[in-house]
């Protein structure tokens, strides 16, 4: 039995009608899907961000002028000729990590005793003015601090 060309074009469009319909369900299902994911991740993100100004751990604003003397500073030198206990210490690429300039002969230099790094004196006081960690490793460079994990460094 043949059915009539009608009735096999309803039928048709239905089919399709039907099938529009799932792929339109199924678009807006993935779409709110990522829009609660990504609305959960931008909470999640600017819940993690926000830090109590109450914790136990803050740091003071920088270093005061008299703990940075204590940390030794000299000319710079590319040899090193003489070993006088510091180049054991030192972690240097030959240039400062502040200003970005490259070590000259005789320029004055500090090292920070607790991670070994060097930097041009002016350049580090006033980075340490400011913060109280290395501007390379971020050791925390107070002499008594509970989070610096290291002792106190005789140089």
């Amino acid at each position: 039995m043949d059915r009539p060309p009608i009735v096999s074009f309803i039928m048709s469009v239905i089919f399709y009608i039907i099938l529009c319909s799932l792929i339109i369900v199924w678009a807006f299902s993935v779409i709110c899907r990522r829009y609660r994911e990504t609305n959960y991740l931008r909470q999640v993100v600017r819940q993690s961000i926000v830090v109590s100004p109450t914790t136990s751990h803050e740091l003071p604003r920088g270093l005061e002028n008299s703990i940075i003397e204590t940390f030794p500073k000299f000319s710079y030198s590319a040899r090193f000729d003489q070993d006088d206990g510091l180049k054991s210490q030192m972690k240097t690429t030959g240039e400062c990590a502040v200003c970005l300039g490259a070590f000259e002969e005789k320029e004055m230099v500090r090292l920070l005793p607790k991670c070994g790094h060097v930097f041009h004196a002016d350049c580090v006081d006033t980075w340490l003015r400011m913060h109280v960690t290395c501007p390379v490793c971020r050791a925390i460079l107070l002499p008594d601090h509970p989070l610096t994990g290291v002792g106190n460094t005789q140089v």
